[in-house]
């Protein structure tokens, strides 16, 4: 009888080792989590405005704006005709498709499992810095497009017509318009009076109105403009800008302010401590309509790739864009905004 044959520790057979470093699906239930939590941490603007599902594989979608019927038509006896019918113009939105990939070797599965790597297990392994990762351009993309994402601090390469066609949510594309701008009260170096905020709050407002988006409204700024506003106190009330901003109220008595909200997004250069920019927006149109939604063909998720001998590849990937359908419900601070 043949004696069976010794394996070393250099020499152990492929197929234990492929059973032994797949995940299982608890484990792979464990990742989803965690892409689930960086996101949902991390998504500031679908936080207030819709998401619509575009059938996958679809690169782009086109959505249908109705315009303004003509005026009626006078007739004492009613008889008079005349049919009007509602003239709609069709916008495309071009989806971006990203995907950042990672893994995780056997060392790290192992230590994992057994819970004495530094007290390091699966959730603080790379997925969720490549989640991480990917939720902060999807951010990028969804506010600004793909053809501002600061390239030439990245050394990037434009794409082509990707960089051409796929929009965001403060620069949509020609054919639905642009959005309104306003000057907020202080200088460029900050808003560090107290009494700035609901300024501001007012000069947006005023360009709003003038379309006729009378609120309430979403206000939203980024993280320097929050810190400076959290400090601007009235020396006489003791009452900080925040606070006054969300007291401040409508016509009827209701809050101008439905909500306030900080993002890193809003400008294009990088962020320093003079800097800053705000964005406000009414969600919903008169009838009832969003003004704005997220497109996504494929939500931020994980995907296993490929189980190898040792360990397991994945990516996590995103598809898709903002729609801003009625820019004229949209008014951005420029003067930072267009720092180089």
């Amino acid at each position: 009888m043949k004696e069976p044959t010794i394996y070393f520790s250099d020499s152990v057979p492929s197929k234990w080792v492929d059973a032994e470093y797949a995940l299982n699906p608890r484990e792979i239930l464990s990742l989803d989590r965690i892409v689930y939590g960086v996101v949902r941490h991390n998504a500031v603007l679908q936080k207030w405005l819709p998401t619509v599902s575009v059938p996958k594989g679809m690169l782009q979608r086109e959505i249908a704006i109705a315009q303004e019927l003509n005026e009626p038509m006078f007739s004492r006896d009613f008889m008079k005709e005349d049919i009007d019918e509602v003239r709609k113009s069709a916008i495309t939105y071009h989806l971006a498709a990203m995907h950042k990939d990672f893994r995780i070797n056997m060392i790290d599965i192992d230590a994992s499992r057994n819970q004495n790597y530094y007290n390091q297990t699966i959730e603080a392994l790379n997925i969720r810095e490549a989640a991480l990762t990917l939720t902060d351009y999807k951010e990028r993309v969804l506010y600004r497009g793909y053809d501002i994402l600061d390239k030439a601090k990245t050394a990037a390469h434009p794409q082509g017509l990707i960089d051409t066609n796929v929009k965001g949510l403060i620069n949509p594309p020609s054919a639905a318009g642009t959005i309104n701008t306003f000057a907020a009260a202080g200088d460029n170096a900050g808003m560090d009076s107290a009494g700035d905020g609901p300024l501001s709050v007012g000069a947006a407002m005023a360009s709003l109105i003038a379309d006729e988006y009378y609120g309430p409204y979403v206000f939203q700024m980024t993280p320097d403009i929050y810190g400076q506003l959290a400090q601007n106190f009235n020396a006489t009330t003791h009452v900080s800008d925040i606070e006054r901003m969300h007291a401040m109220i409508d016509l009827d008595g209701n809050k101008i302010l439905e909500g306030l909200d900080s993002t890193k997004y809003l400008i294009k250069a990088e962020s320093v401590a003079d800097n800053g920019s705000m964005l406000m927006f009414q969600r919903k149109t008169p009838a009832g309509e969003p003004t704005a939604v997220v497109l996504e063909s494929y939500p931020v998720a994980h995907y296993p790739t490929q189980h190898s001998s040792l360990g397991i590849k994945g990516k996590v990937l995103w598809m898709g864009c903002a729609a801003n359908m009625r820019p004229s419900a949209f008014t951005l601070e420029t003067d930072v905004d267009l720092l180089a």
